[in-house]
C-alpha cells in the first residue's frame, strides 16, 4: 500500500516539449517511449449533431510493468458532456479504482486505476486503460486533453512518458496532415530514403504557414525538405532542420505583391529521410499555424504520421495466475501460486503483435507439456495487445509443483521466435486434499470438549450424596 501512496503523491516530471526527444539509445534497434494517448486522435464529423454520442478510448502503449496509472481528461463543455467512463481491457478485472469521477461543470474526467490487490507481476504491451462516453451539446471544437498523467510500475517508481491529446469538431475545419499517415514496411532497412508529404485541406485564403515535424533520432535522419505544389514558385521560404533533437521546422509565406491566399486542397511540403535502424518513431506534426492574408490565425486541426519497420513479431510478454477468492465480505481476482487440487484457476496471457501488419495465429497455454487452453486470433491488428485467460481445472493435477508457460505460433515471415514463448517466472503448486478436512478436525475437537466437560460435571458437580 505504501508503494500505491508513493506513486500518488511524488511528481512526475513529463516533458513533451516538441523538440525534445526522449528515446532510449540501443545498439541495433530502438526502444520506444512509452504513450498514453487518445484514440481516435481526431474526430471531425459534421454529422455529429445534438444529441449525437461518441466514445474515445485512453490507451498505453509500449509500456513495462504498468502497475497503476492515473489521468485527467479535459473537454469544452457547451460542445460536449462526458456520460460516462468504464476501465479497459488492458487491466484485469477487479482492479481498484480509488476515483473514478465526472464533473461537467469544470468539463473533467479523473480517473485513477490500479492493478488488483495482491498482484505481484506488472502489465507489459499496448492496450486500452478506460474508455469516456461522450453527448454532444453544441457546434464548435473542443480538444480532449490529457493532463496530471501518472504511470506507475510495481515498485512504486514512475515510468516516464508521452502524452497525446484528442481532439472532436463538428463544424468544418481545414486540415494539416502527414502523407502516407502510416508507413510500415520492414523492407526499409538501415540506409534506405523515403519522402513523406505535409498536406492541407480544404483551406480558404491560406496566405502564410508554419510547422513542426518531430521524429526519433536513432530511427530516422531527415535529410531534406523542399516547397510543395501548393504555393507558387518565389514564396518566401525558411526552413530548418535539427537532426540532433530531431525536428524539422519550415515557415512559408505567398510571394511578395500577392493579396490573397490559396483555397482548396494541396501539398505544402516534401521531407526526405534516411533509415537509420530498426524501430518505429512518431512522424509528429506541431506547432502548426495556418493565416490568411489579412493576417488573421485560421483553426484548423493537425494529424500526424508514424514510421515503422519492423519485422513480423509476435510477442508474450506476461503469464500469470489467479483465481476468485473471497475475503472480507467481498469477491475479486486475487494472483495465487498455489490451489487444492480440483479448484478453477486462471492462467492469464498478454500476447502483442509487434510487427507492422495485421497477423492470424494461435495462442495455447499449458503446465508442464499438457494444453490447458487454445485460442485463436485472427487479424490482430499491428501494435496492439490483448489479454487472453484460460481456464484451468486442477483437478486430477498432480500435487506439487508445476511450471506454467504459453507459446504463439509463429507467423509467415516472423524471424524471431524465441519471444513466442514465455513461462511464469514462479512454479505454481497444486496441494493435495487432506484426508480429514480442517473443517472436520475442528468441528470434533469442539464435540469432544463439549462431551468431555458434561462428564465433568456428571461426575463432579452433580455427585450424589453420602449419607
Amino acid at each position: 500500500m505504501k508503494k500505491f501512496v508513493l506513486f500518488l503523491i511524488i511528481p512526475l516530471l513529463v516533458c513533451i516539449l516538441p523538440l525534445v526527444n526522449i528515446v532510449t539509445v540501443i545498439p541495433v534497434a530502438a526502444s520506444p517511449t512509452p504513450t498514453l494517448y487518445v484514440d481516435p486522435p481526431n474526430i471531425v464529423d459534421l454529422t455529429m449533431v445534438p444529441p449525437a454520442t461518441f466514445s474515445v478510448n485512453v490507451v498505453v502503449k509500449d509500456v513495462t510493468d504498468l502497475a497503476g496509472f492515473q489521468f485527467n481528461l479535459t473537454y469544452k463543455t457547451t460542445v460536449l458532456t462526458a456520460t460516462g467512463i468504464s476501465l479497459g481491457p488492458f487491466f484485469p478485472p477487479g482492479s481498484w479504482q480509488p476515483a473514478k469521477a465526472i464533473d461537467d461543470t469544470k468539463g473533467l474526467v479523473t480517473n485513477i486505476v490500479f492493478l488488483p490487490l495482491g498482484s505481484k507481476e506488472g502489465l507489459s504491451g499496448s492496450g486500452i486503460v478506460a474508455t469516456i462516453k461522450f453527448t454532444v451539446e453544441g457546434s464548435g471544437v473542443s480538444l480532449l486533453d490529457l493532463g496530471n498523467t501518472k504511470l506507475g510500475d510495481t515498485t512504486g517508481q514512475h515510468i516516464a512518458h508521452e502524452v497525446i491529446d484528442g481532439y472532436f469538431s463538428n463544424v468544418p475545419l481545414p486540415k494539416v496532415y502527414v502523407d502516407p499517415e502510416d508507413i510500415a514496411n520492414p523492407d526499409l532497412v538501415a540506409g534506405n530514403d523515403f519522402t513523406i508529404n505535409v498536406k492541407v485541406s480544404d483551406a480558404t485564403d491560406l496566405y502564410s504557414y508554419e510547422f513542426f515535424l518531430n521524429y526519433t533520432t536513432t530511427v530516422l535522419t531527415a535529410t531534406g525538405i523542399v516547397l510543395g505544389g501548393f504555393f507558387p514558385t518565389g514564396s518566401i521560404v525558411r526552413e530548418e532542420i535539427n537532426d540532433t533533437v530531431g525536428y524539422v521546422w519550415y515557415n512559408v509565406t505567398m510571394p511578395t505583391g500577392s493579396t490573397s491566399g490559396r483555397n482548396g486542397n494541396g501539398t505544402l511540403a516534401t521531407v526526405t529521410f534516411n533509415v537509420e535502424s530498426i524501430g518505429e518513431s512518431r512522424l509528429d506534426l506541431c506547432k502548426t499555424k495556418l493565416v490568411d492574408s489579412m493576417g488573421s490565425v485560421i483553426e484548423h486541426y493537425a494529424v500526424d504520421g508514424s514510421f515503422k519497420n519492423k519485422p513480423n513479431d509476435i510477442v508474450i510478454t506476461q503469464v500469470s495466475t489467479s483465481r476468485y477468492v473471497t475475503e472480507l465480505g467481498r469477491t475479486y481476482v486475487k494472483g495465487v501460486s498455489e490451489a487444492y487440487a480440483g479448484e478453477l484457476v486462471n492462467v492469464t496471457v498478454l500476447v502483442m503483435n509487434n510487427g507492422t501488419k495485421p497477423e492470424s495465429f494461435n495462442v495455447t497455454a499449458y503446465y508442464e507439456d499438457t494444453t490447458i487452453g487454445n485460442e485463436a486470433l485472427t487479424d490482430f491488428p499491428a501494435g496492439t495487445s490483448t489479454t487472453l485467460t484460460f481456464e484451468w481445472d486442477t483437478a486430477g493435477v498432480a500435487e506439487g509443483n508445476h511450471t506454467i508457460w504459453a507459446e504463439a505460433s509463429a507467423v509467415p515471415g516472423e524471424i524471431n521466435t524465441d519471444n513466442n514463448k514465455f513461462t511464469k517466472l514462479d512454479k505454481f503448486r497444486v496441494l493435495g486434499r487432506t484426508l480429514f478436512p480442517i473443517e472436520l478436525v475442528v468441528a470434533a475437537t469442539v464435540l469432544i470438549i463439549a462431551v468431555a466437560t458434561i462428564a465433568v460435571y456428571f461426575l463432579k458437580i452433580r455427585k450424589p450424596k453420602q449419607v
